[in-house]
């Protein structure tokens, strides 16, 4: 969809310039507080559950978390300038569907999330970080600006309006990574708990075999604590960082258990590890 086009339904639809759909109200990346704060500055439309104020059509409201690879949803992000994409949780290699329907549909996304998410963007000016603002008043006055000039919101968007296909990617490190990749792989991986689980398990069986031992480190997988989207401190009030703090007790204590081959009583685990954290131990 053409900027024009997207101009004119702005208008004829009295669309806002910015979509926000989430109906996750309660997480660890605390996205809804910023969206709030963001909405004072510049017009959004927030269709899902979380800081809703507007309503979806019968034919998506009823099912859209069924249909958010359909043809029909997708064609109603893309009426969309820009759409909001906030992680549920920052991790450093955590990036979903929230940053990857809009970039494809021609929305530009707004950012919050994965710290190495823009290693995986076609070009430097495929999305805009939400981190590169020092504040969401700043981050509007910055919108707004796209939205005066075409030609300066087109370059966000050059992966899918370069006329030469040569130009529309030119991150070499994602282009590394496409030729690298292996080929045929699904892309459908059913109940991504129950795969990691299995490649936990499989781990453990070939490094015991091999009388291997495999340490995770921040290089497989970090989520760093809960931090407040506009200040940046560490967000106390939110619940997630005690949960945070909770858990790390309880991935000491199983370490624990695996290395000295001690069978798990959930209840007793539990037990155990909430005196771990109440008595600061972890």
């Amino acid at each position: 969809m053409s900027t024009k086009e997207k101009s004119a339904l702005m208008h004829a639809e009295n669309l806002a310039p910015v979509l926000y759909i989430q109906s996750d109200c309660d997480t660890a990346s605390d996205r809804d507080s910023y969206v709030s704060e963001l909405m004072k500055h510049i017009r959004i439309d927030s269709y899902g559950a979380c800081v809703n104020n507007a309503q979806l059509d019968n034919r998506l409201k009823n099912n859209y978390l069924d249909i958010l690879s359909d043809r029909e949803f997708l064609f109603f992000v893309a009426k969309y300038k820009f759409t909001i994409a906030f992680e549920n949780a920052i991790c450093d290699d955590y990036i979903t569907e929230k940053l990857w329907r809009p970039l494809v549909v021609g929305s530009v996304p707004i950012y919050y999330g994965s710290p190495s998410f823009k290693d995986w963007l076609p070009n430097n000016k495929s999305a805009i970080s939400i981190l590169d603002f020092t504040s969401p008043i700043k981050l509007a006055h910055f919108l707004h600006n796209l939205l005066k000039n075409d030609s300066a919101y087109e370059e966000y968007l050059s992966h899918k309006l370069n006329l030469k296909r040569e130009n529309r990617v030119t991150n070499s490190k994602l282009l590394h990574a496409l030729e690298k990749r292996q080929t045929g792989i699904p892309n459908d991986f059913g109940n991504y708990m129950e795969e990691f689980e299995c490649f936990v398990c499989e781990r453990i069986q070939k490094n015991s075999y091999e009388l291997k031992k495999s340490i995770v480190t921040k290089r497989q997988y970090n989520c760093s604590l809960p931090r407040d989207p506009i200040t940046g401190e560490i967000n106390k009030r939110n619940w997630w960082t005690e949960q945070w703090n909770i858990e790390k007790c309880g991935a000491k204590l199983l370490s624990h258990y695996i290395t000295n081959n001690i069978s798990i009583n959930i209840k007793h685990f539990d037990e155990q590890k909430m005196t771990m954290y109440d008595n600061n131990e972890c």
